[in-house]
């Protein structure tokens, strides 16, 4: 049984009661938009052109959309009243309709021909007239389509994207409605049409036919391409139609036209907080994800380029090591290089340019070594500027053991007839400094008696004393320097002399003190240490290392040790000849070790040994008994310590007093004192003579004369004016020590 118009309001009115007018709307919309569906689906079978109840349906459909919607609404905008009662519609509630059928959400209701939907709504307007944007037409055949609508076409058109097909009397496609008999249940959310619907639809079949076939002829390509032009996006067109709310549920109703997710901005104009949220959670997230993946990466890129940063490192200290390695191998190869070459500079220093020159091509690489080989060519060169030196014009100068307290030691009060001793035949240690250094600036260079002449074997067995080539720069002088009774006597202590020689820290000799005040040290107290540091200053001063000659009597030991055997415990006094023996020695043993290990080290340093006698006796005046008592002495007390510490006896004997064996003429052997000595194993010869130079060299031999540089002969040459000494320096008087007293007494 058909329902009245009357009827269907009154129904509603009491369904929705006083929900307001906004909900009139929302639910009118709804069921218009349902209403169209079930058209749209309808035209969707096309396909089938023989199907009357289709079209029939289809004409039902859209007559029915126009008269609810002229029985129903008013136009008030986004409100829609129910005519002609003025009641207020209840918000967001759905009406009931005839029976069984459910209002859809926010659906577009056909309005009659002419009249303006309100925004968003979809109207059925006469054929001619312009639709409103997103509304839905139901117009004659020939007119244009809304965007996006379905429109039926003439048989074996091509529908538009995504049209549904009408199918006889089968199952409808995905969200389709049905156009059945009253007794078939509608799709999803629809309830079934009432009786009066499905008559009109069965009434009208044959109209909209003719209607529809009217269409087909008159439309033509241009229109249908027009149609698809101003369709908008199916997605958008769904997402509006689904965007409805179930008020049944209790749900929340979501925005129309957003679909799940809603829209920012509602109809109304008004911003969904909720969209806000959303949209800065989503924002957040892709922008944490965005600096994850960007972390990850850069964790990746660290990674490996720690990974190639540990093989890169791992291979420059593979090369380091491998590098290290190489250097410390060939360190010492350079080290001991480098040692070879500073070795022969310093010969080269002191003049030995052969010795330089054989030691950098023996002990290095020498055809690898540029720098050996250019030292080798420089030392070459200056070889061929080197002049010979004249020996029978070398001068040789002697001292006695130096003053270092003159204060003390020339004290007459004090030491009587001995301070003028002192005064007479010693030297003063800033005399001997000032010496030096005017020596070294006159151009003298010291030497030994071996460089002047040495012993070679000839050819038929024999040997003879073979002079020898000393080589020096233009300038140089050389010089033959000695020191006399170096044994640190007894009668010498509380004087301020040293009281013994010793090997120091650094392996050379130096001297032991006892000052007047009793304090002990060692030092620069006698002339070997203090020449050992001036040549250290000035190694051009020491031809080929040569240094002094250093001279020992025996009878109270050497270098300040009580070595003799007149010191040894239980010596009969008697047996020596002396007038009396000597203090016996408990650690006479230890002391003669000491003085071997003294002697052995003046040797290393340079230094020449020499007998001055046993007992200080005058050689040339003694009996022979005397004389060969002495130098056997000498020989059994002495010269077996030289020979325990050099391997060698001692070969070179400085006559005590100045005196000689002989006079200026040659030795010959037929001079028996000349021929003991030279039995025990003397070759050279040394007397006193105050000339410059005095040198005589026999076959076997070579004997020279000294000078005297001590108290008594500065002050003659000062006093007398004989400059006797002015080859060796330009002011005698700037020497002379002026704490000696004067004027001074020979001795």
């Amino acid at each position: 049984m058909a329902m009245s118009s009357e009827e269907r309001r009154r129904r509603m009115h009491k369904a929705v009661g006083s929900s307001g007018k906004e909900g009139v709307a929302r639910r009118t919309a709804r069921f218009s938009s349902e209403l169209f569906q079930s058209i749209e689906d309808l035209q969707s079978q096309r396909d089938d052109e023989d199907n009357a109840e289709t079209l029939a349906a289809v004409a039902e459909l859209e007559r029915n959309a126009s008269r609810e919607a002229a029985d129903t609404y008013d136009r008030p905008r986004r409100n829609r009243q129910s005519e002609p009662a003025e009641e207020e519609w209840p918000r967001k509630s759905r009406q009931s309709e005839p029976a069984g059928e459910e209002w859809p959400r926010r659906s577009r209701q056909s309005e009659p021909a002419g009249e303006e939907w309100p925004r968003r709504s979809r109207q059925s307007e006469p054929a001619g007239e312009e639709w409103p944007r997103r509304s839905r037409q139901s117009e004659p055949a020939g007119e244009e389509w809304p965007r996006r609508s379905r429109q039926s076409e003439p048989a074996g058109e091509e529908w538009p994207r995504r049209s549904r097909q009408s199918e006889p009397a089968e199952e409808w496609p995905r969200r389709s409605r049905q156009s059945e008999g009253s007794s078939e249940e509608w799709p999803r959310r629809r309830t079934g049409s009432s009786t009066s619907a499905r008559s009109r639809r069965t009434e009208d079949a044959a109209d909209t036919e003719t209607t529809r076939s009217r269409r087909r002829s008159e439309d033509t390509e241009d229109n249908i391409r027009s149609r698809r032009r101003s369709e908008e996006p199916s997605s958008a067109f769904r997402s509006r139609r689904r965007g409805t709310e179930d008020a049944e549920d209790g749900r929340t109703n979501r925005i129309a036209g957003g679909g799940r997710g809603g829209r920012l901005i509602s109809d109304d104009g008004s911003i969904d907080p909720r969209m806000i949220v959303m949209l800065a959670a989503a924002l957040l997230a892709l922008i944490l994800l965005i600096f994850g993946i960007r972390a990850l990466a850069r964790r990746g890129s660290v990674k490996a380029s720690e990974k190639a940063s540990e093989a890169e490192s791992a291979s420059i200290e593979e090369s380091i090591e491998a590098s290290i390695e190489e250097s410390i191998a060939a360190e010492p190869e350079t080290e001991a290089a480098e040692a070879v070459i500073e070795r022969a500079a310093m010969l080269a220093t002191q003049y030995d340019y052969d010795g330089a020159i054989e030691l950098l091509k023996n002990e290095t690489d020498y055809e690898n070594n540029e720098e050996a080989q250019m030292a080798v060519a420089e030392y070459e060169e200056i070889k061929t500027t080197l002049v010979r030196q004249d020996l029978h014009e070398i001068t040789h100068v002697f001292f006695h053991i130096l003053m270092p307290d003159p204060a003390n030691a020339l004290d007459s009060s004090k030491w009587g007839k001995q301070a003028d001793g002192y005064n007479s035949l010693m030297t003063t240690i800033p005399e001997f400094e000032k010496m030096l250094q005017a020596f070294y600036d006159k151009g003298f260079v010291l030497v030994g008696m071996h460089d002047m002449a040495r012993m070679e074997k000839q050819d038929d067995g024999t040997e003879k004393m073979v002079e020898q080539d000393i080589m020096l720069p233009p300038g140089k002088k050389g010089m033959v320097m000695s020191e006399d009774d170096v044994c640190y006597y007894e009668y010498m202590v509380g004087g301020g002399f040293a009281d013994k020689m010793i090997v120091g820290e650094d392996g050379r000799p130096t001297t032991h003190i006892i000052k007047t005040d009793g304090t002990e040290d060692v030092g620069d107290y006698d002339l070997v240490p203090i020449l050992d540091h001036f040549i250290d200053e000035h190694p051009d001063f020491s031809y080929h290392g040569s240094k002094a000659i250093i001279a020992f009597t025996g009878y109270n030991g050497i270098l300040g040790y009580r070595t003799d055997e007149t010191y040894e415990p239980g010596f009969d006094k008697n047996a020596v000849g002396y007038g009396s023996a000597m203090t016996p020695n408990p650690n006479i043993e230890e002391d003669r070790k000491e003085a071997v290990k003294v002697l052995k080290a003046l040797v290393d340093d340079g230094y020449e040994l020499s007998s001055h006698s046993w007992g200080h006796r005058d050689m040339g005046t003694i009996d022979m008994t005397s004389f060969r008592t002495d130098t056997n002495r000498w020989e059994k007390n002495v010269d077996s310590l030289i020979k325990e510490a050099t391997g060698e006896g001692c070969d070179i004997i400085i006559y005590p007093k100045g005196a000689d064996v002989a006079d200026w003429h040659n030795y010959t052997h037929s001079n028996e004192r000349f021929n003991y000595l030279y039995d025990a194993g003397f070759r050279y010869f040394a007397n006193v003579d105050s000339s410059q130079y005095w040198v005589q060299i026999g076959d076997d031999y070579l004997r020279q004369g000294r000078r005297a540089l001590d108290g008594y002969n500065m002050w003659i040459d000062i006093s007398q004016g004989k400059g006797r000494m002015n080859d060796l320096f330009d002011d005698v008087s700037a020497i002379f020590d002026p704490a000696r007293p004067t004027p001074v007494p020979p001795y």
